[in-house]
């Protein structure tokens, strides 16, 4: 299951301490929702694995950042 975030930059992130849930605030406050914690977790976790991937080359080959 993939979650799509806004295409709108992320103002503020706060989770709830009773219940658990994240809220997230947009730029455009159109956007502004709740999340649930599996949902915020599925979120990261595919964050982070886009991330792994894009940063991949440089990991691999970090001279090219050398010159």
């Amino acid at each position: 299951m993939s979650i799509r975030l806004p295409e709108s930059p992320v103002r503020k992130i706060h989770k709830c301490p009773k219940c658990g849930d994240i809220s997230v605030k947009f730029f455009d406050p159109v956007h502004d929702r709740a999340y649930s914690s599996e949902e915020w977790d599925i979120i990261t976790i595919e964050g982070t694995e886009i991330l792994k991937r894009i940063l991949q080359p440089i990991a691999e080959h970090p001279i090219f950042f050398l010159k």
